[in-house]
């Protein structure tokens, strides 16, 4: 098979890496026509994360790159540097990342070599079944509250768990864990405002998506389905959609 052109900008790229590089080690990539994405989770299966971009161009056939390091390809990318013109080419068993400067026409690259379907597999999830989910109540972090809560939960440090409430029209944030006595604990205001029903009990969520998010640029949506008790943390920034999927704790 000859060499394909993957059409996918370098910053994008980066983009959807770094994020799965903070949750897991290696991931599968996929390139169906004009997108480009990944379904994984961390470790322990707290969190699962959705990321995804449209390509500029249609990609035939579709493509399926199994990485076994994350932060190896991460690293390859950065010694290329940003001041050229970048390359993706997919080649059985590689990748190969090339830049090309145009004043000198000096080319940097490098080969990635891929893993077998059989070293690394997909997260278990059924992405359609989430999209028809109702989402009783929503409302949006800024990166400014998302540093907040982190800050908070350094000084409760020994707690795992964030508490979600609505309350005269805000929503509180308290660190805490209502299975403990006499621990320490704070609470915040997480947004000024939300949109549809009141969270008149708790909702407690592990505190492990906070410090993920913390990286975030941009606003986060949070939609909660207080059926099933489930949360979505959403952000999109510069085209690239990131959607973490969490299940509510029990207490």
């Amino acid at each position: 098979m000859a060499q394909q052109i993957i059409p996918v900008p370098k910053s994008i790229l980066e983009k959807i890496l770094t994020p799965i590089n903070r949750i897991t080690e290696g991931c599968v990539l996929k390139l169906d026509k004009t997108q480009i994405y990944s379904i994984c989770s961390s470790a322990d299966n707290t969190v699962l994360l959705y990321a995804r971009a449209e390509l500029p161009a249609t990609i035939e056939p579709s493509l399926r790159l199994n990485l076994n390091s994350t932060k190896k390809l991460l690293l390859g990318l950065e010694c290329l540097g940003s001041d050229g013109i970048f390359t993706l080419k997919y080649d059985v068993n590689h990748i190969k990342c090339e830049m090309k400067q145009e004043e000198t026409n000096e080319k940097s690259h490098f080969k990635y070599h891929l893993v077998d379907d059989s070293v690394l597999r997909e997260a278990q999830i059924n992405l359609g079944k989430i999209a028809k989910l109702e989402f009783h109540t929503e409302f949006v972090l800024t990166p400014a509250k998302l540093r907040q809560l982190v800050a908070g939960y350094s000084f409760v440090s020994d707690l795992t768990k964030i508490y979600f409430r609505t309350e005269s029209g805000k929503v509180y944030a308290e660190v805490d864990d209502k299975t403990l006595q006499n621990v320490d604990n704070i609470t915040l205001v997480a947004s000024s405002a939300y949109k549809g029903q009141e969270l008149t009990t708790p909702l407690p969520v592990n505190m492990e998506v906070f410090k993920i998010l913390t990286s975030s640029k941009t606003d986060v949506t949070v939609k909660i389905n207080k059926d099933v008790k489930v949360l979505i943390f959403q952000s999109n920034e510069d085209g690239v959609e990131l959607k973490y999927i969490i299940s509510a704790l029990v207490r």
